[in-house]
């Protein structure tokens, strides 16, 4: 997905370049302040781009549009101990493609999640995180399995397996049973899961995702986030990699 620039962004990107080649304490101190959010807006404007068939709905998922959520938490890289918290608001960009909808979650300009979901299915996911100047992607196809626990009952699990060139990642589902979870002010019956993801090869750790599902579209609710990894960086080699964080919806309704 293409990242717009503005004025000022351009400006600010071209400081960067600036800083790099000054030398170490001035990318160093332009490193730790290179951060920005998406905003509502701005999800709305790239949904609107990706054009109408992007917005037509799919059965059983959710309504393509874009979702904001109450965020807290953040990431940390330990490379030179680098912190810093997600946007006070994040979006979720749900558009049509394939066999059912991808959803873009957007933490920070810097730090991009994608779902390709079909039915109870999720056929592909990835990142795309910058830090540093350095970006760090990873594209994974997925081999069946359950990503909502739409069709598993309480207490049942389902295994599978996803992969991208470098780095295998074994996904366990669990259904946690029924929960509600309050949206703009009023309760909504929820499907508990947590998911379980161990990496090995080229990035290697675990994350664990509890979320809270509509049970009717399969929207994502709520979300809690304890990821810790060991993962390569062109630029400074093997480092740790954190995420613990959590969203909750602010509205049933998206922007369109």
């Amino acid at each position: 997905m293409a990242r717009r620039l503005t004025a000022d962004g351009r400006r600010r990107a071209w400081a960067a370049v600036a800083l790099v080649v000054v030398g170490g304490p001035a990318f160093l101190v332009g490193g730790r302040a290179w951060v920005g959010d998406v905003t509502p807006d701005e999800a709305v404007a790239r949904f609107r781009a990706a054009g109408p068939d992007a917005a037509r709905a799919v059965p059983g998922l959710p309504r393509p549009g874009v979702y904001t959520y109450d965020t807290t938490g953040g990431e940390r890289v330990s490379f030179l101990d680098y912190r810093r918290d997600y946007s006070a608001v994040t979006t979720r960009i749900v558009t049509r493609q394939g066999c059912g909808v991808r959803e873009s979650q957007w933490f920070l300009v810097q730090h991009l999640e994608y779902y390709d979901r079909c039915g109870s299915e999720l056929v592909a996911y990835g990142t795309d995180i910058a830090y540093w100047w350095t970006h760090g992607t990873q594209d994974f196809t997925c081999e069946g399995g359950s990503f909502d626990a739409a069709d598993l009952d309480p207490g049942e699990r389902s295994s599978w397996e996803c992969a991208d060139e470098d780095t295998r990642a074994r996904q366990v589902t669990e259904h946690l049973g029924s929960a509600v979870v309050e949206v703009g002010g009023v309760e909504v019956e929820a499907r508990r899961t947590r998911w379980t993801t161990t990496f090995s090869g080229a990035t290697t750790g675990v994350a664990v995702v509890e979320d809270w599902f509509h049970p009717e579209t399969g929207l994502v609710l709520a979300e809690t986030r304890s990821i810790a990894l060991e993962i390569g960086s062109p630029f400074v080699g093997r480092l740790d990699y954190a995420d613990t964080s959590e969203f909750t919806l602010r509205s049933l309704e998206p922007r369109r």
